[in-house]
């Protein structure tokens, strides 16, 4: 457990120094809502409701969209 908080901190560390504060203090944030949903998940599992999952947590990866599609919307 100690090895992964020291990850976790040293990826927030790392995104700070590369891409500023902005960046540092989102990512920051957001880890704090996912330690949140994951004691939800976890509350919801230990209370015995069925298949308590991500749902509408998961958010698609951002792509950026292809030339063709954005000549077909012009």
């Amino acid at each position: 457990m100690d090895d992964l908080l020291v990850r976790v901190l040293t990826r927030l560390l790392r995104v700070g120094d590369e891409l500023g504060e902005r960046a540092f203090e989102d990512a920051a944030h957001r880890s704090l809502v996912a330690i949140a949903r994951s004691v939800q998940i976890e509350a919801a599992r230990k209370a015995g409701v069925d298949d308590p999952g991500l749902g509408d947590g998961v958010l698609p990866f951002p792509t950026v969209p292809s030339r063709k599609s954005q000549d077909a919307a012009s």
